[in-house]
């Protein structure tokens, strides 16, 4: 055999022979750690329970002050909410659709006069005796005040109806006291009395009805008093009053209630008709309210007593402060756009710092519901299902004590929980949170954390 064969069967010889002792030292190395591993393992108190049983979890957890500093830990008291939910609702002001009067002119005609300042108060000019000047828009006008003068001939027809009925009535009066003579000496007969009689009765309608009409259309007693007297005047031959005879036709458009001017729409010269709106005059003493909530608050909103007590806030008056208002209303129509409702309401306004079409903010309390307790969004943590709060029960002993708590709601800031359970919300481990419990707020996931790694 040759030295080189020779030498490749040693080599061969002596990989096998590694590779045998690294195998045996493979396995006497697992054996002796299965071995040292089954001495040194301590019994598992749950190593016997069924697959269905959870292990119990600790409740109490007793911490050192430094680790309460380490994780700055930080407790705020439980409390009985004054509110359930405070809702910020915007909206705006408005003027009162009852409190704006639509002004018409009764009769067709042409406007001769617009009403001056004069004797008026105006918004421009606050002066006692304010600088004479035509009628504007937002001038502030009181109940009775004259503001334009129509010259109408619908007027004077009405007026003459009425005189000429005096006039008939008087004539076959007069021919009725004559038929009454006659009848006596058979020159004529009862059915022509009779016929007489009907005929003035007929004539005191008319002349009823005429003077009814007069009032219908608003017009004065002495405007009527005027055209009774003319009448007589003009049967007794007499000189009736020229100045009253020349403003026979005369319309005076008067305020129906006080307030300010917010729509004029005509001029001296105008054709107006008897149903055109002339003036609109809007008592601001009182404002509505509209505020838009939202489409899920409705179903709280709708359970509170009407009127609703809101605090109003005006953004660009902050030195007004929260004014009372009430919202009786409820519009039946949600914004398709926005899903936002409609609230209707009132606000006083008596000095007339409030505006029409202002921009407010209100707010909107909602009573707290029995058995529930505030604390901090930041106080609690979810686990799986569960709601969790931790509570120190001696705020000078850093011993802290884990509660399943039941939520009634949440909000931005601040949770609601139940201080009053049910004996089956008992039975699933929740436990009650009550007013002056000491919650824990900062640190509250690091102290989770803490518990689970023990």
């Amino acid at each position: 055999m040759s030295v080189e064969r020779r030498r490749k069967r040693l080599v061969w010889a002596g990989g096998i022979f590694a590779l045998l002792c690294a195998v045996a030292l493979s396995w006497g190395i697992v054996q002796f750690r299965r071995h040292g591993q089954v001495r040194d393992a301590k019994p598992d108190p749950y190593a016997n329970f069924g697959s269905e049983t959870i292990r119990p979890e600790p409740e109490f957890l007793d911490l050192s002050s430094q680790i309460v500093q380490a994780m700055q830990l930080k407790t705020t008291i439980a409390k009985v909410p004054r509110f359930s939910k405070v809702l910020h609702l915007r909206g705006s002001l408005a003027i009162d659709s009852n409190r704006i009067s639509h002004v018409h002119a009764r009769f067709p005609g042409q406007i001769v006069e617009l009403a001056t300042v004069k004797g008026l108060r105006s918004q421009q000019t606050r002066s006692s005796t304010p600088p004479a000047r035509q009628l504007q828009n937002f001038d502030e006008v009181e109940q009775g005040v004259p503001l334009a003068v129509i010259w109408s001939k619908d007027l004077g027809e009405k007026k003459s109806q009425l005189a000429v009925s005096l006039a008939k009535l008087r004539v076959d009066q007069q021919t009725l006291e004559n038929f009454k003579e006659l009848t006596k000496s058979g020159a004529i007969s009862d059915r022509e009395l009779r016929e007489k009689r009907a005929e003035v009765e007929q004539d005191k309608i008319a002349a009823f009805t005429a003077e009814a009409i007069l009032r219908v259309y608003q017009v004065t007693e002495d405007d009527i008093k005027q055209v009774i007297d003319s009448a007589e005047k003009i049967h007794r031959s007499e000189a009736t009053d020229k100045s009253y005879a020349l403003d026979w036709p005369r319309v005076v458009v008067s305020a129906p209630i006080g307030g300010t001017i917010v729509d004029k729409v005509v001029t001296v010269g105008d054709i107006v008709d008897a149903n055109a709106d002339l003036f609109k005059i809007a008592d601001l003493s009182v404002l509505s309210v509209w505020l838009h909530p939202y489409e899920e608050d409705l179903p709280v909103l709708e359970k509170l007593p009407r009127p609703l007590q809101v605090s109003i806030k005006i953004p660009a008056h902050p030195e007004l402060g929260e004014l009372p208002g009430k919202i009786d209303r409820f519009s039946p129509i949600i914004d398709p756009n926005e899903h936002m409702a409609l609230l209707i309401g009132t606000v006083q306004n008596p000095n007339g710092a409030l505006l029409a079409n202002q921009f407010i903010t209100a707010d909107v309390g909602i009573p707290a519901e029995k058995g529930v307790v505030e604390i901090p969004s930041n106080a609690v943590i979810d686990v799986g299902d569960d709601v969790i709060v931790y509570i120190q029960p001696d705020v000078s002993n850093p011993r802290f004590h884990r509660r399943k708590v039941s939520v009634v709601q949440r909000y931005f800031d601040v949770v609601y929980v139940r201080s009053e359970l049910t004996d089956e919300q008992r039975h699933n481990g929740q436990k009650e949170i009550h007013a002056g419990d000491a919650i824990v707020t900062g640190g509250i996931l690091e102290l989770e954390d803490y518990l689970q790694q023990r």
